[in-house]
Parts: structure tokens; sequence; C-alpha cells
């Protein structure tokens, strides 16, 4: 729970007997690369922080095209937002891309907490806050964007992760297919 102590004290601040109290409310759980974390059709209860590992969600359209809305790596958080927000069943799928640990806090314990402890609210009202502008930041960038340009971000910001997630996953995240992003990958190479 090193990481997540740490990203606590980084944002908010908080006395050693409070953090313990905060920690001891979240539970450990470890998933094999491939496993899916059951969400789909679920209301998503949980907060989780991403010990170790690799994650992405992604979920299905009409046309059964499979769309890569988040990837999370060690000390992200992950979960459907929406689903937690407005308590309605999630339509995201949460797969598993490395061995993974998260910790979990279910919502009841943290609406606990945020009584007990309430700059922990100001805790996750920063990270609701975070969590928003990356989203929208995301979408402008999706709509305005050329595909190299979106591709030249992405490499940017994730550039650390790019050889630890598959290519179809990385064109999913980029809403480009695998074969145009292979050619925006050569047209970058020949530059």
């Amino acid at each position: 729970m090193k990481n997540l102590k740490t990203e606590i004290k980084t944002t908010i601040e908080v006395n050693d007997v409070d953090l313990e109290k905060i920690l001891a409310q979240f539970h450990s759980k470890t998933f094999n690369k491939s496993d899916i974390i059951p969400s789909i059709g679920r209301i998503s209860n949980q907060m989780q922080f991403i010990q170790e590992g690799l994650i992405r969600v992604y979920t299905i359209d009409k046309q059964a095209k499979d769309i890569t809305i988040q990837l999370g790596i060690e000390n992200m958080w992950i979960n459907d937002l929406y689903s937690y927000i407005t308590q309605t069943p999630s339509k995201n799928h949460i797969e598993v891309l490395e061995p993974t640990t998260i910790l979990q806090i279910h919502r009841n314990h943290l609406e606990n907490l945020f009584k007990e402890i309430p700059t922990m609210e100001s805790f996750f009202r920063l990270k609701l806050e975070q969590s928003y502008i990356r989203l929208h930041n995301r979408t402008l960038h999706q709509l305005n964007n050329t595909a190299i340009e979106r591709y030249l971000e992405f490499r940017n910001k994730y550039g650390h992760i790019e050889s630890r997630v598959p290519q179809y996953i990385i064109a999913s995240y980029l809403n480009l297919s695998p074969e145009h992003l292979s050619k925006v990958r050569k047209q970058l190479s020949k530059k």
C-alpha cells in the first residue's frame, strides 16, 4: 500500500493516525493476465487504485467494435465512474493486460471515511476533477486532431507503456484501425 499512501499524502494533508484508518478500508485483489474483472451489467461500488500492473476499460459498440476507453497503470485510479456516480449498471468491460494488483474501497466505506476524515472527500473531489479534465481533453483531442497527432500525443503521455500494450488496443484507444495505426507508425519512422 506504499504507493496509495504516497498518493494520498501528496494530495491532501492527513495525519498518520487518519492515514492508517484510511488504508485499513482498502482491500487488495490480484488478477492474472487476461482476467476480466466483473463489471458489465453490474453497478460499480468500488473505487480502485492500481498498485501494480496494467488494465484497460473498454466497451463494444453496436457494430461490435471494441473501443478502449481507458488504460490504467501503476498509481492510477480505474473505474466506471458513470456507473459509480449514477448507480446504474456498467456498460464497460475491465480487462487485465498483465498481472495486476488493485486496492479497492467500497462506496459505503468511502462514505464513512468522508464523514470521519473530511479531507478524504477533498481527495476524491480532486481525483474526480482530474479524471474529468483528462476525459475532456481526450475527447477534444479525438475530435480535433489527425491520426498522427493523436498517436504522437499518446506516445508523449504513455510512451513508457507502449511496449506493454498490444497494438490493436492502442489503435482502439486512438479510434483507429490497427492497419491505420501501422500506416501512421510507418509514416513517422520515415521522418
